[in-house]
């Protein structure tokens, strides 16, 4: 099929040379499934033996189809000398398409009538029974008892090694080369550099095959990049100047390649649509042509150099992004794989340890209850965080894989990983609450220091009950930035219900320096305002306390010791105890205002004053008691 696109798109060159080497990859196909056939007639003949795994054998080879795996444990001997095989008819139908491949170099020639033969005679298999002796006869190589479909894979193999020998007079880096010119082969050794160091992060996927010719006064190289049969990239090279000539199914993958070679300036033409009978199931295809007009030899080197490293980034491409959809948003789901590009890690390695079944094993495990069915990583975590959770991932399967590290170690990795972020949260959000703590301080001392300057004159109230304005409202804004981490993240609505109450307190005391102005211009002082200043040095103190408390808290969900836990608890007592002396220094204010007041209009100001100071230790005290319940899992 390759050789078909590369006709479609016009690079006819290699055209011979590529249907070698895809009959040459269809030859390991077709003898792995007459392996599999043999193995199903022996296990439907002893099933008390252990069944064979041919796993690892059949991702070697190319097959992606995984239903084949079922093909040899589900063998049962039937009636009448026949076995049921699983997915016999599809198998069969596989194995007679990779010897047909196998014979398209040869077309013309004496396998002809062989082939037509033997597929000819390929045994009928209704609702998966089969002839036992059918299939043994099809997969004997024993020349002696007549030819086979067995033989047949083996003589058109040997034909095409012969072929490719003729073809191919020697091998350069790992591609087959074709009457290359002096100058072709530093410029072709520079690409097939790139792409043998890349070229493990493929893994047990197929593909990467290099062929390359020079025709027309170019060097022409060509690159099966995967198994995807309207896949293909070819590179031509004359002079200085280097041209891309790409072909996808996929226009964001055809994206994904021209943003990893932005560093070099590539003139891209317009993008071109196609559809060729037989490829790509008859979907249509892109085209794109890329051309790089270098200054020289080096960077022209340096170009192909780079363009053959990234080729293995394109396999299973789009796969990986949609793996990633439970994960990550849209962009920055490419973002994650141009990052895992330019890293060198790439994305084969999380697909081979199951993709997307890699993170939600470990969030199964990890996120203690705070996701559910259908929530996706970034939504609860927010983007960052699911950002570097998948960029982890990415980073440990790689390198994982390639260091030969067991899965189970691989697997436990990640859940450390991901367990390291969901508890991380907790300690995010009570370093917000600790932020939230500081500005009720700044606010109380506002308006201690308000209640002095009205005992001694100063003024500034005004200045000040601004100033606290401002400090509320930053205060509502981090309540904004909780409600909508415990939206993602709803098992922490304990933090949101702790900082609300805390809020409360804001709240009160900015209404406090705002109250303050209009008590000074009511002529305050005496006893009563003395009540006051003592009943504001409470909250300051009260807030002071409130940040410890906070402070130890984070410092407990941490590397947790019995002394933070316990600085918690003496904070929090600390709150609760200054809640008591507010309400009765807000009793002793009432009482020396009663008394005191002047006026109708002082008697108002110095309750409501009261009442709302009172009111912001009574928000403290509740915070401190969610804080209490929080930290010791009530």
């Amino acid at each position: 099929m390759k050789s078909e696109v590369l006709e479609a798109i016009g690079a006819v060159d290699l055209r011979r040379a590529t249907l070698v080497n895809a009959a040459l990859a269809a030859n390991e196909r077709a003898k792995f499934l007459l392996s599999l056939l043999q193995f199903a007639l022996a296990h439907a003949a002893h099933p008390e033996q252990a069944v064979a795994d041919l796993r690892r054998e059949r991702l070697v080879c190319g097959l992606a189809e995984s239903w084949l795996d079922e093909v040899v444990a589900g063998a049962r001997a039937a009636a009448a000398g026949r076995v049921q095989v699983p997915h016999a008819e599809a198998a069969l139908q596989k194995l007679a398409a990779e010897v047909t491949a196998m014979a398209a170099p040869l077309a013309g020639g004496p396998f002809d009538a062989r082939l037509a033969a033997l597929l000819a005679a390929m045994p009928a298999c209704p609702d998966g029974l089969v002839e036992a002796a059918a299939v043994a006869a099809m997969t004997d190589a024993m020349p002696s008892r007549g030819d086979s479909l067995h033989r047949l894979v083996m003589d058109l193999h040997k034909a095409l090694n012969r072929l490719q020998a003729e073809l191919a007079r020697e091998t350069l880096d790992g591609a087959a080369v074709y009457g290359l010119a002096d100058e072709d082969r530093p410029r072709l050794a520079a690409f097939m550099a790139g792409l043998n160091r890349t070229a493990p992060l493929k893994f047990a996927h197929p593909g990467l095959g290099t062929t390359a010719t020079r025709a027309g006064g170019r060097l022409v190289i060509q690159n099966d990049i995967g198994t995807t049969d309207a896949h293909v990239i070819v590179v031509t090279v004359a002079g200085f100047k280097a041209q891309i000539t790409y072909a996808d199914v996929h226009p964001r993958r055809l994206a994904f390649l021209r943003a990893m070679l932005a560093r070099f300036e590539v003139s891209w033409g317009a993008e071109e649509t196609r559809q060729v009978a037989g490829l790509a199931g008859g979907a249509p295809f892109h085209l794109a042509i890329g051309v790089l007009e270098a200054a020289g030899e080096e960077e022209l080197r340096a170009y192909l150099n780079f363009l053959g490293s990234r080729l293995v980034f394109l396999i299973d491409w789009n796969r990986a992004r949609k793996q990633l959809r439970g994960f990550l948003r849209a962009p920055e789901r490419v973002a994650a794989l141009e990052w895992a590009a330019g890293e060198e890690i790439g994305h084969r390695g999380f697909l081979e340890l199951g993709g997307a079944a890699l993170i939600n094993q470990a969030i199964e495990t990890a996120s203690g209850g705070a996701m559910h069915f259908g929530d996706r990583l970034c939504d609860v975590l927010g983007d960052a965080a699911a950002t570097e959770l998948v960029r982890f991932a990415l980073r440990i399967a790689s390198e994982g894989l390639r260091a030969r590290q067991s899965l189970g170690l691989i697997r436990d990795r990640v859940r450390a990983e991901l367990q390291t972020h969901f508890q991380s949260e907790g300690r995010r959000l009570l370093r917000l609450a600790s932020e939230h703590a500081g500005l009720v301080f700044e606010i109380a001392t506002l308006v201690r220091d308000g209640i002095s300057a009205a005992t001694t004159g100063d003024g500034g109230l005004g200045r000040r009950a601004r100033r606290a304005g401002r400090f509320e409202h930053e205060a509502d804004l981090l309540v904004v930035q909780m409600r909508e981490a415990v939206r993602r993240r709803p098992d922490h609505e304990a933090m949101l219900r702790l900082l609300e109450a805390a809020d409360d307190a804001a709240d009160q005391l900015e209404e406090a320096a705002f109250l303050l102005e209009l008590l000074t211009e009511a002529g305050a002082g005496g006893g009563p305002l003395a009540c006051l200043a003592a009943l504001a040095d409470l909250l300051v103190e009260n807030a002071e306390e409130w940040i410890k408390a906070l402070g130890h808290a984070a410092a407990a969900a941490g590397d947790a010791t019995h002394e933070d836990a316990d600085d918690f608890l003496v904070a929090i007592d600390r709150v609760l105890a200054l809640e008591h002396a507010a309400d009765d220094a807000e009793r002793r204010l009432r009482l020396e205002a009663v008394q005191q007041a002047g006026n109708f209009r002082q008697l108002y100001l110095y309750a409501e004053v009261g009442r709302v100071l009172e009111e912001a230790a009574d928000a403290l005290k509740h915070a401190g008691l969610i804080a209490r319940d929080v930290m010791l899992g009530a």
